[in-house]
């Protein structure tokens, strides 16, 4: 059985070096741009040529995040970030935008493409259009079960399979949530979430009621030993979250997953949870094995703490004042921090370790078996566990790790193949692909050389210094009229054309024009003129005037597609409205029935919502139904003009494209003056879903993780924070959660007329 990669997060220098060195074949890391996780570290490019090196010289792989949204104003510089990580080689990049997607397809072929878990891949469809996009790898949504997975790995032999396997989850289905955007201003798309799951809400009685507590945070996913599961079905990658976590965290979870993977069932019971234990030292909340072992999820949410709640250590044994004892399960060393929760309280009280006692003694440090006393400063804990409480490790000092100097790790160059000419009267050319030409002048006398002057050249390029490049192959002409070793040139001399010459690679890279391929010739089925004219786009800017009747707020059409029917959709502007929902576990019987209705009313114009990758499929499958148009929905996030491009290349009878919801810029139009095809800006009374999550409220936050009897799978409440409200639905074990009415969700935005812009044609 072939081994799958190991991935560890980066979100640092010292991160990514500790994965490397806990055993992982990977790092994925960001840089300070497009990042899902803007708040990590990062990488500046100086930082990002060492750990290249680095893998390089381990035979580790590298892969970088730009899996953000991205602005059309933002794409020069994101074409100047995509050169240098082609010219360094870099394993692959992680994309979420559909127009980065192209840019790096068509104009960087060098750089493998990964579909980001944002991007939503969870079906057949989305696979096969993700390969048609040119994607080498896709990272599974993390919804998705074992028996699914298996599915889509037998079904989709070309396409490499990464899968999360440890880490914080989110709660809502990846790259649809908008609820960090719509109460504070920061998109999550942009990596800048704010973590509104993470909060505390209060329910109503119909909703379970009571205290308020942490009703849509998600436990932390643990696959452990479940791992070799998704190893034997031939998963290509597996994945740890954590680019915000410490390189501690990094190191000794990679090191457990490392550890299994290499000798499985093989690693004695108490050596692997004394791994388990340590993993849960650097970060850890309460367990879940996510969607993995139940395709409706196995206990997802905890409404306790989100804090960090470390490694179990011990139960107190019995108080003596401000002292505790506890018979020890871990090491323990002063310093240390530890954590409790009060009787009646769901926030832990954490303090450090000043003072141990072992048999009347004070010490530095005691061993697991050994039983101690220690203090809880009253500053730092006013209350005090009881007895029998359970003691929980917030860190160890036994696990520091040593902290190289990264100053002291070498870059990776890039190596560049030179053709050199030396000419006649000494001049020096030197001519390198995607570069122009440079030249300089030297001072040649005819002498006797110990060596020929092409070797002396060769060694002297090899010195490049700060540069970023280096000698790949190396060409040399002479045409000077000397012979090849009698040929002089002053050392010094040399050594300055050299120098000189690096200076210019580094100043001429990343070309200020980067070559732009043009939009792909669309096929003439898709160039059918838009029947929708200023005053039905304007009237469409109100994206609830074609939800299906009956759903609201919930904007897409739902239920048993067996029983689609046209009554069903909204009727406006001369078309029957068919927005589709974002996540379709089992897509095939939703594009028979839209077939199916499309043949059955021939005379009427059906317009689908296209609202993840996977449904391109339907365009592709109804292509030759001249009755069934299609409009980018609000969740494809048509940002710049490439992802238009891209929509109009592959999507016949393209009535338009609802433009990128979060831009909050007044009239910020997402591309260029003359638009591939219409785009509408939603007008500010659409309230979108702040949630969606296919974590269904009753089960995960009502029920302890199970089905209610006789489940009718359609519920509903009202929920509070503060003074905001919010109305919570379940739909067909989807749950959304939307601002009640009288608070807009979007509030940030402007509330300017609703604006769109026609086609150039």
């Amino acid at each position: 059985m072939k081994k799958p990669e190991l991935l560890a997060p980066g979100g640092s220098f010292l991160a990514a070096f500790q994965a490397f060195e806990a055993g992982a074949d990977g790092v994925y890391l960001g840089l300070r741009e497009f990042s899902a996780r803007a708040a990590a570290q990062n990488f500046t490019l100086a930082q990002l040529r060492r750990i290249r090196q680095l893998a390089a010289d381990r035979g580790k792989k590298i892969y970088v995040t730009l899996n953000t949204v991205v602005r059309e104003e933002e794409m020069p510089r994101l074409r100047e970030t995509l050169a240098w990580l082609e010219a360094l080689r870099i394993d692959g990049v992680i994309v979420q935008d559909l127009g980065v997607c192209d840019m790096v397809r068509h104009d960087f072929p060098g750089l493998p493409i990964h579909a980001s878990t944002q991007m939503g891949v969870h079906n057949d469809s989305g696979l096969e259009i993700a390969e048609q996009l040119g994607i080498r790898r896709a990272i599974l949504a993390r919804e998705l079960s074992l028996e699914r997975i298996r599915a889509l790995r037998s079904r989709h032999p070309r396409m490499e399979l990464e899968v999360f396997i440890h880490g914080a989850l989110c709660y809502s289905f990846s790259g649809v949530c908008l609820a960090s955007w719509a109460l504070t201003g920061r998109s999550g798309n942009r990596g800048d979430c704010a973590q509104v799951c993470r909060s505390v809400f209060r329910a109503d009685e119909a909703s379970g009621g009571g205290e308020p507590a942490h009703l849509f945070s998600t436990r932390d996913l643990f696959l452990g030993r479940d791992v070799l599961k998704l190893a034997g079905i031939g998963i290509d990658a597996l994945k740890i979250e954590g680019r915000m976590k410490s390189p501690e965290y990094v190191f000794n979870v990679t090191r457990l997953y490392r550890e299994v993977l290499d000798r499985g069932d093989e690693i004695p019971a108490a050596e692997y949870e004394e791994l388990v234990r340590r993993s849960e030292l650097g970060f850890s909340r309460t367990r879940t094995s996510g969607w993995l072992n139940s395709a409706l999820g196995s206990r997802v949410l905890e409404p306790g703490s989100p804090a960090h709640r470390g490694a179990f250590l011990g139960n107190v044994e019995t108080v003596q004042g401000r002292q505790v004892v506890l018979h020890l399960e871990g090491d323990l060393s002063l310093h240390d921090g530890l954590a409790f929760i009060p009787e009646g309280s769901q926030d832990q009280i954490a303090f450090p370790v000043l003072r141990i006692l072992k048999e009347g003694r004070e010490v530095r440090f005691a061993r697991p078996g050994e039983t101690v006393s220690v203090e809880v400063p009253r500053d730092a804990a006013p209350a005090m566990p009881g007895r029998g409480q359970e003691m929980r490790q917030l860190s160890s000092r036994f696990l520091d790790l040593p902290q190289p100097r990264e100053a002291s790790f070498p870059m990776y160059k890039i190596p560049l193949d030179l053709r050199v000419t030396f000419g006649t009267g000494g001049l020096l050319t030197f001519e390198t692909p995607g570069f122009p030409i440079f030249s300089r002048q030297t001072n040649v006398a005819p002498a006797a050389a110990r060596k020929p002057f092409r070797s002396i050249l060769a060694a002297l390029l090899k010195e490049s210094g700060e540069s970023a490049f280096r000698p790949g192959v190396l060409s040399f002409t002479n045409n000077s009229g000397f012979p090849d070793d009698g040929i002089f040139v002053r050392p010094s001399e040399l050594k300055k054309v050299k120098n000189d010459l690096y200076v210019f690679l580094d100043s001429a890279f990343p070309p200020r024009e980067i070559s732009v391929r043009g939009p792909e010739a669309v096929p003439e089925r898709g160039r059918a003129g838009s029947p929708l004219g200023p005053t039905e786009l304007e009237m469409l800017a109100h994206r609830g005037l074609i939800s299906p009747p009956g759903t609201s707020p919930v904007p897409f059409v739902g239920g048993d597609p067996a029983s689609l029917e046209l009554s069903q959709l909204a009727d406006l502007a001369g078309f029957r409205w068919l927005p589709l929902p974002p996540v379709l576990l089992d897509e095939a019987p939703w594009i028979n029935a839209v077939r199916t209705l499309a043949d059955r009313h021939t005379g009427t114009r059906i317009a689908v919502g296209l609202n993840n990758i996977s449904h391109l499929a339907f365009a592709s499958a109804l292509s030759e139904k001249n009755n069934a148009w299609f409009f980018a929905d609000f969740y494809l996030y048509a940002a710049n003009d490439r992802t238009l491009s891209l929509l109009r290349s592959r999507v016949p009878r393209f009535l338009f494209a609802y433009e990128w919801l979060e831009d909050d810029r007044a009239g910020a139009p997402p591309g260029s003056a003359t638009p591939l095809v219409s785009t509408i800006r939603l007008s500010a009374d659409f309230a979108p879903p702040l949630f969606y999550s296919l974590a269904c409220f009753t089960r995960h936050s009502v029920n302890q993780g199970r089905c209610v009897d006789g489940c009718p799978k359609d519920f509903s409440g009202e929920l509070s924070q503060g003074r905001s409200r919010f109305r919570m639905l379940v739909r067909d074990c989807v749950t959304y959660l939307f601002s009640a009415p009288g608070r807009q969700s979007g509030a940030t935005r402007p509330p300017e007329a609703a604006t769109w812009r026609s086609p150039t044609r």
